[in-house]
């Protein structure tokens, strides 16, 4: 996955009690929206499961995070499944100090990350597809990307697409949401449900805006509950398949602050993980109306 930019964090707090208190502040609304979600969501679990499926993702370890359960639960059952990566994932760490690791070594280690954490879900080999454009661009590339999806699910006449949400505070996933809608309007003959997953969606500076802290918590507040009302979620049950899904996860070591030869990269911090380790994976439903930008 690559971070957030550092600048869409919350304002500086005068003391650093203080700013603890946001951070617990924002992590609790986070929570309560993923909750919120959860109790309106209804249960797709079986019916999902024979439904054949192109995955979306921005980068290497979205298509777990957001899907991993999924995929399991579709692989488990026979059913057949397709990932598309869209970025390289050279950039996830652009940020942080880095020691020998170039941007195209970066973008072999994830490749290779996603093989291992996509054959622990049970996907075939030859149904993983990597499109390789630029980590941190992806918008400038959003009309080939668009028709890349399009001519994929002409091929793979999938019943079912799932990408990252477009309420993501991450470019390249806004940029991926839209070209997700504009190749499911353009789709001719059976056009297949869209459904979108939240990942950056669950970090508040994704909805928080510039100004001062209260102004940008109660805004961020706002916004959630705004989205929360209404969003039409469906959810899938994964309890059984947790821990396969937590072993798929495992596989993305360098996203995890585990790549030996990188000691000062951080991970994905556990009070952020927590909202993929649940029973459940959840899907907000894009209806035909949505799908004009």
């Amino acid at each position: 996955m690559t971070e957030l930019a550092p600048q869409a964090t919350r304002p500086s707090a005068s003391r650093p009690l203080r700013q603890r208190a946001w951070q617990q502040a924002e992590e609790t609304a986070c929570r309560l929206f993923h909750t919120a979600l959860h109790l309106k969501a209804r249960d797709m679990t079986a019916r999902t499961a024979l439904r054949p499926a192109l995955v979306l993702a921005p980068h290497a370890d979205d298509e777990t995070l957001g899907c991993g359960g999924l995929i399991a639960l579709k692989r488990q059952a026979g059913t057949p499944v397709t990932v598309l990566m869209a970025t390289d994932g050279s950039a996830s760490h652009r940020y942080e100090r880095t020691l020998q690791t170039s941007p195209d070594k970066l973008a072999a280690l994830r490749e290779t990350e996603t093989r291992r954490a996509c054959r622990r879900l049970g996907l075939d080999a030859n149904s993983l597809y990597f499109l390789g454009f630029q980590d941190g661009s992806l918008e400038a590339s959003e009309r080939r990307l668009s028709a890349a999806i399009l001519s994929s699910v002409a091929q793979m006449q999938p019943q079912e697409i799932y990408v990252c949400a477009r309420s993501d505070g991450h470019p390249d996933h806004q940029a991926l949401a839209r070209a997700a809608r504009q190749a499911v309007a353009a789709c001719k003959g059976p056009v297949p449900v869209l459904y979108e997953y939240p990942v950056w969606s669950y970090d508040f500076r994704s909805w928080r805006r510039p100004g001062s802290n209260t102004a940008g918590f109660l805004h961020g507040t706002a916004a959630m509950l705004r989205a929360a009302l209404a969003w039409r979620m469906f959810a899938v049950g994964i309890a059984d398949l947790r821990v396969q899904k937590a072993h798929a996860l495992a596989a993305h070591r360098s996203q995890l602050g585990l790549y030996d030869a990188e000691p000062h990269w951080s991970g994905l911090p556990e009070r952020f993980l927590w909202h993929f380790h649940t029973r459940h994976e959840l899907f907000r439903r894009i209806d035909r109306k949505e799908l004009t930008p």
